[in-house]
This record gives structure tokens, sequence and C-alpha cells, in this order.
């Protein structure tokens, strides 16, 4: 009896396991770094973290965004049609999605705001 309960909590303990495990790991997508997509762009689409630089353009009555995105000392021209996020602005960490073409920007079919932390640490006394 004790066996069949015991075998029962261990099947039960594996399906809710791979339920977690299926859930989550479709959502954990790798992004590249700027300076990773200027090494080795490759010819697939890619997804690019990086911090919008001062230079942002606003064209098409605002549909259009043209910005450079930097990190770690590495840019890279950002050309975007679309909605943007209400917090997207210079200095604001964006992951953007698309293809770096051959006149050298990356022309983002998605762009993504990674909203700041409103949690910060408690000062030290």
């Amino acid at each position: 009896m004790i066996l069949r309960w015991g075998a029962l909590a261990v099947v039960l303990a594996a399906c809710v396991g791979y339920l977690i495990f299926s859930a989550t790991a479709s959502d954990a997508q790798y992004y590249r770094t700027v300076a990773e997509l200027r090494t080795n762009p490759g010819s697939a689409e890619s997804r690019v973290l990086g911090t919008v630089q001062d230079d942002v353009q606003r064209l098409d009555g605002g549909l259009e965004v043209r910005f450079t995105a930097a990190q770690d000392g590495a840019t890279m021209p950002v050309d975007y049609r679309g909605n943007l996020p209400d917090i997207f602005k210079p200095g604001i960490q964006v992951v953007v999605e698309g293809r770096l073409e051959q006149d050298g920007v990356f022309h983002a079919r998605t762009l993504l705001a990674k909203c700041p932390s409103r949690f910060t640490t408690a000062p030290t006394r």
C-alpha cells in the first residue's frame, strides 16, 4: 500500500516538473549584445540588447524611429517601424528583434523596452 502511494507521488512529481519545465523553457529566449552582433552578424534574425542613445529621430508622423543602440562601447544604428513602448526614450534599454542588413543598419521588426525596476536596494546605515 505504501509502495503504491510512493509510486503515485513520484509520477505526480515528475508530471508537475515536466509541466513547469515545458512552460518556462519557451519563455527563456537568449539575446545577443551589440558587440556580439557586430563581431558575427550572420544572416538569420537576431534578438539584440542595447541602450538607446540621444540621436532618436522620429519620422513619418512617429510611425518610424531611427536611433543608435549601444552596449559596452559597441554601437549599431537601428531602424524600426511600428508602435513604440510608452517608456521609449534615450537611456532606456531595449531588445530589438530583426536583422542586420547589408547597409549596416539593424532593421527591427519588434522593439521591446526593458522596464526599469521600481525596486531599489535600501540605503545602508
